[in-house]
């Protein structure tokens, strides 16, 4: 059997510009495969990077909600409830929200603005340029330097712009671990700049991050925020709840099911086309084999 085997093998290389043609189209198909995965698996990480780079353990949040760029206001009265459950080690709100901001040379760039808790500055990135302390002088705001810092016109510490006709000054620049989904660049501001210079409904709190008194409280605090008629999500959960929304809700995760499986095909055709051929074209071949392996036998 193995004689046999390394005998089809040469028959199959022998040709090479058939076993050169087989290789590419499987290498092909293969990359387009992996590319499209990995594609599918950028969009979901991307699609949780407030979550990621808030780092917050829990997350309070109305139940509509689905992912952490699309959140729904909550009444000041939940951080208040959630402060004095037992468990909870602290909460602070989170404000998230999108603006449209007015560039030195006249043009309008889409941003989305981080409002921090005042107190604390609970999930400040981490600066490359610039002190955290300056988010507290007037107009301060702090610019991420990532894949979408160009679209600000690459600011500088002491950088001036525009927010619906308030004032607006970079005091620091920032790096984060995951980039946004959608090519937006995002600013740092506190909480109560954030809702002053921004137009809001009545309620303002986006979400509440809790941080546990230990692990064993996770479930008791999830129970009491229920009983308020709101929810409470760990960092894990918020990212699937996140996945699942653009995975099943949305056309992305349809269309790179497609992409995969168009992929395999185009792969599994072009290998099944050349395995043929060379079937064909050694059938003789293979027949004398068979005959000089019966008479060996017998």
């Amino acid at each position: 059997m193995k004689g046999i085997l390394k005998l089809a093998y040469k028959l199959l290389v022998n040709d090479k510009a058939k076993f050169t043609a087989l290789l590419v189209g499987i290498a092909f198909a293969v990359f387009l495969m992996m590319f499209v995965t990995s594609m599918f698996a950028g969009i979901l990480n991307h699609s949780s990077s407030t979550v990621i780079n808030i780092g917050a353990s829990m997350w309070v949040m109305d139940p509509g909600v689905q992912t952490a760029a699309n959140s729904i206001g909550m009444p000041d009265y939940v951080l208040d409830a959630v402060r004095s459950m037992p468990g909870v080690k602290y909460a602070v709100p989170l404000y998230s929200g999108g603006a449209l901001v007015k560039l030195p040379d006249g043009t309008y760039q889409s941003v989305t603005v981080l409002g921090l808790d005042d107190n604390s500055l609970f999930g400040r990135p981490q600066l490359t340029q610039g002190k955290i302390e300056n988010i507290y002088a007037e107009n301060g705001f702090i610019v991420v330097n990532d894949s979408e810092f160009s679209k600000l016109e690459n600011p500088h510490v002491g950088s001036e712009f525009e927010l619906n006709d308030n004032r607006g000054v970079v005091v620091g620049i920032a790096k984060a671990s995951t980039a946004g989904l959608f090519g937006i660049p995002t600013l740092y501001t506190t909480y109560e700049r954030a809702i002053q210079y921004i137009p809001n409904p009545r309620y303002t709190i986006s979400f509440v991050l809790v941080e546990p008194k230990s692990p064993s409280d996770i479930a008791k605090i999830k129970q009491l925020v229920k009983t308020l008629g709101y929810l409470a999500l760990t960092k894990d959960e918020f990212m699937k709840r996140t996945s699942d929304f653009y995975t099943f809700q949305t056309g992305v995760g349809t269309n790179i099911l497609i992409m995969t499986v168009i992929s395999f095909i185009v792969g599994l055709s072009i290998s099944a086309q050349t395995f043929y051929t060379f079937i064909l074209e050694n059938l003789e071949r293979f027949g004398a084999l068979a005959r000089k392996a019966a008479n060996w036998w017998a």
